[in-house]
């Protein structure tokens, strides 16, 4: 396996431009997720790893040596499409045999009738057998090597797809979303699986999905990306914890993290819709947000920050998500609440809101993260009493 590095790569179709500059490293045996909304550039930015696609400036680097005059290939790479892209006419066997046969095998030893009597034939084929065999035994499809693509389940094809890649050995496997075509029971066990065999093989992958539970649950890094660049590259708690721009932190998370208008005075004191919060930054006005994590919010009767009425419920079991219109500017916030206290949340109920100073988030009119905030008042912790 080997480290991924890119520089300053560019990409433009015409006079749009796709990739604006991205530097990106993945270390040796990393799982590193590219994750953002359709269109950002993380598929053409795989494209370009692979050798699939030109970039239009910039260097690809696979174990710290340059492979931008390379072909796809000779990169050592193997990579999962998003349509599994396999021989309907093939059986699993011949179809994970693929690119073994390709690269160890002569144009005269794949000839399908003469070529078995070529020399060294023979021997190359048994190698290529047992390569199969080991493949198919680690993703547990060795009972389906006979079958072909059309006899198979989605979940089924997919391990055939990652049991091509396999057997080649590469230095990095590159996944654009392997997932997707799979339905929702089905794309959280094979993620699963997909961890374990990253965590068996210890090898370099770079995964593309649009899917933040898929990169969240998956990765040691993410890099989010927007507008073909990367926002931010960190290990999934930092990014939800720690966003460094008001864009990430909408990204990420479900629900979605609460944004509010807010402001600071002359002396640093912040306030949303004319309440003070128990936040102060430096001195000096400015247009802020503020991001609450529906977990940092808590239902108060006592001297609530914020006052509304809830507007909507959903009930998941082990937790509520509560929704309430704020008075004063009519802004929906959403939060988690224990299930003992659906009795008290019903359509229209008032309900009062505090939230944990240390954990809200302030971010500048340009969407960046401002650091330097001081909490003014401890954490309130109170039961909807």
């Amino acid at each position: 396996m080997a480290t991924v590095t890119l520089r300053g790569i560019r990409k433009s179709f015409k006079e749009t431009d796709v990739l604006r500059g991205v530097d990106l490293q993945v270390g040796d045996g990393e799982f590193v997720s590219l994750v953002g909304p359709s269109g950002c550039g993380k598929s053409t930015l795989l494209r370009i790893i692979a050798g699939l696609e030109g970039q239009s400036a910039g260097s690809v680097e696979i174990a710290g040596a340059a492979v931008d005059g390379l072909r796809a290939a000779d990169r050592n790479l193997s990579m999962v499409f998003q349509s599994y892209a396999l021989y309907p006419h093939l059986t699993v066997a011949e179809n994970i045999a693929v690119p073994l046969r390709m690269r160890r095998l002569s144009t005269a030893q794949r000839l399908p009738l003469v070529g078995r009597f070529m020399p060294g034939t023979t021997a190359r084929l048994r190698e290529i057998e047992d390569r199969v065999q080991d493949a198919a035994g680690t993703l547990e499809i060795d009972r389906l090597l006979d079958r072909k693509p059309g006899q198979l389940s989605g979940g089924q094809r997919q391990r055939v797809a990652l049991g091509r890649a396999l057997v080649r050995s590469p230095a990095a496997f590159l996944l654009d979303e392997p997932l997707s075509n799979l339905d929702a029971k089905l794309r959280v066990h094979t993620r699963t699986e997909i961890a374990e065999l990253h965590r068996r093989l210890d090898a370099t992958f770079i995964y593309v999905t649009h899917d933040q539970v898929e990169a969240m649950t998956m990765s040691d890094r993410i890099a989010v990306m927007m507008g073909g660049e990367i926002l931010q590259c960190d290990t999934p708690a930092r990014i939800y914890e720690d966003p460094v721009d008001l864009r990430v932190a909408e990204f990420i998370g479900s629900p979605k993290i609460n944004v509010l208008p807010a402001e600071s005075d002359s002396a640093g004191r912040v306030s949303v819709m004319g309440r003070a919060l128990p936040l102060q930054l430096e001195p000096g006005r400015r247009a802020l947000s503020l991001g609450l994590r529906p977990e940092a919010l808590t239902l108060t009767r006592r001297d609530p920050i914020f006052s509304g009425r809830v507007a909507h419920s959903e009930n998941l079991g082990h937790e509520i998500y509560v929704q309430v219109t704020l008075d004063g500017g009519g802004h929906r916030v959403v939060l988690r609440a224990d299930p003992a206290l659906r009795a008290g949340l019903g359509l229209g109920a008032e309900a009062g809101l505090r939230f944990d100073p240390a954990r809200a988030m302030l971010f500048d009119a340009e969407g960046r993260r401002l650091r330097g905030v001081v909490a003014t008042a401890p954490a309130v912790r109170e039961a909807w009493a």
